[in-house]
C-alpha cells in the first residue's frame, strides 16, 4: 500500500497530490505535468514542502533514499561499465541478498534480456532498459518506480504485461509513468497528471 499526500513547489510549478492505492499504478500525462517530480518525491530525491509518503503503513517521508526499500528506474539508470550478469545482481548484493543463477536466467528469459555478457553500456537502448528493470525486480524492493523506463523496448506491450505479472508474483508494488495512455491498460489503477494534480481514471 502506497499513501501519498504531498505538496512541492518548484519555482512557478506546484505539485499537489493525494492518493492511496495498492498494486500496480500507471500515471500518464504530458511532458512537464509533474510525473517525474512525484516519483522523485516518493523516492526521496526531492523533499516535500508539506505532507507525507507512507509505504505499507510506515511513514518514509524523512528516511534517506537507501533506507526506503524503493528502486527508481529511468532510461538512464543502468551502470554502463558493468557486464550484464554483474549488473543484474548488484542491487541484490547491496542488500545482502543472494541471487542464484537459475533465478537470473528465468527472469532474463521471461523478459527477453539478451543472453550475452557484454558491458551494459554496449547494449541497445531497449536492452539497457530491460537490464535496469530486471535488476530492480531481483533487488526485491517494496516498491519499484519506473519513469518512462519502458519507452525504448521493442514489443513493449508484451514486456509490460509480463513485468506487471512478475511484480505481483513477487509482492512488489509498482508505479510507472508514461506519456503513452495505452501502457496504462496493464495497471490496477490509472491516474492522469495534469499541471501537478492527479485525476483518477480507474
Amino acid at each position: 500500500m502506497i499513501e501519498v499526500y504531498v505538496k512541492k513547489r518548484l519555482q512557478a510549478f506546484l505539485l499537489n497530490v493525494n492518493f492511496s492505492e495498492k498494486g500496480i499504478i500507471a500515471i500518464t500525462g504530458k511532458n512537464g505535468s509533474g510525473k517525474s517530480t512525484l516519483l522523485n518525491v516518493i523516492a526521496g530525491i526531492l523533499k516535500p514542502d508539506e505532507g507525507y509518503v507512507k509505504l505499507n503503513s510506515i511513514d518514509i517521508t524523512n528516511l534517506p533514499i537507501n533506507k526506503r526499500n524503493i528502486v527508481l528506474v529511468t532510461p538512464e539508470s543502468y551502470i554502463p561499465t558493468l557486464d550484464l550478469k554483474k549488473h543484474l545482481t548488484w542491487g541484490a548484493k547491496l542488500k545482502g541478498r543472494k541471487v542464484d543463477d537459475k533465478e537470473i536466467m528465468e527472469l532474463a528469459k521471461l523478459l527477453g534480456v539478451p543472453d550475452e555478457n557484454k558491458k551494459v553500456g554496449n547494449l541497445s537502448l531497449g536492452n539497457k532498459e530491460k537490464v535496469s528493470l530486471v535488476t530492480a525486480i531481483l533487488t526485491k524492493p517494496n516498491l519499484i518506480l519506473v519513469d518512462e523506463g519502458f519507452s525504448n523496448i521493442s514489443e513493449k506491450e508484451h514486456f509490460i504485461n509480463v513485468y506487471v505479472d512478475l511484480c505481483k508474483k513477487n509482492q512488489i508494488e509498482l508505479i510507472y509513468v508514461t506519456q503513452d495512455t495505452e501502457d496504462a491498460k496493464f495497471s490496477d489503477h490509472h491516474y492522469v497528471m495534469n499541471n501537478g494534480s492527479l485525476h483518477k481514471v480507474f
